[in-house]
């Protein structure tokens, strides 16, 4: 009953290796919001909190590389201007290499030789500002989990791979100085899945949401008093 949002995109399951990593690469996020209970009437009927998180747009002045080594994990975001205070990108990237740093420990006559497990995450996110009435956001989110265990001595290998999948296209419209649309196609793919396998026998199970959403929402400001949001989803 948490809504858990990605520029208006629902993930569904916020967090890497078991939960002590997230799956928001804090390079690529702009801001956040988070109602503790009583959201408003837009975010629809969950029963808990909200968190709704928006993606930084990208610098449309110029270019602008950041990165970072850790013990276990990497991180590279590559952002810059498409055509300078008209368009721009980000392209933000993580990757944790435990299955890299264990190898070592695993002998090459271990049954285990093999096993591993690593995650992944990608934040995309492009902007166009047409005029000064019109502006267009695509942004996207990939990310999966992947834990495998072999055993050699008993031939029996496991997979399990998980992860969210996202993309938002947005269009904002000024009406006018009192008159505001924000109009949203969403689309929000998360995978879970199990692959075992023993002396030739395979078994898979799967589990998985996947949601397309369309909505428009309307800002409407017809004097300093008050402020009126109305909608479709």
């Amino acid at each position: 009953q948490n809504l858990i949002l990605l520029d208006e995109a629902i993930v569904y399951n916020a967090g890497h290796l078991f939960g002590f990593f997230s799956v928001f690469n804090g390079d690529a996020v702009k801001d956040l919001s988070l109602i503790k209970g009583g959201m408003p009437a837009q975010y629809g009927s969950r029963l808990a909190s909200v968190l709704d998180i928006s993606m930084k747009d990208g610098n449309s002045q110029r270019f602008d590389v950041d990165g970072g080594i850790g013990v276990i994990a990497s991180r590279l975001t590559v952002q810059g201007p498409i055509k300078k205070d008209t368009a721009s990108f980000i392209i933000s990237g993580r990757r944790t290499y435990i299955d890299v740093l264990a190898a070592p420990f695993i002998k090459d006559d271990s049954p285990f030789k093999g096993s591993g497990y690593y995650f992944f995450d990608l934040n995309t996110k492009f902007n166009w500002n047409i005029n000064s009435k019109n502006r267009v956001f695509l942004s996207g989110y990939f990310g999966r989990d992947v834990f495998s265990f072999k055993n050699t001595d008993d031939d029996f290998n496991v997979s399990i791979p998980w992860g969210n999948a996202t993309t938002s296209l947005r269009w904002n419209h000024l009406f006018g100085p009192k008159l505001f649309m924000n109009a949203t196609s969403v689309f929000s793919d998360y995978k879970f899945s199990f692959g075992a396998e023993q002396d030739g026998f395979a078994i898979g199970l799967f589990s998985g949401i996947r949601d397309f959403n369309n909505k428009v929402d309307f800002s409407w400001i017809p004097n300093t008093k008050h402020y009126v949001r109305f909608g479709a989803n």
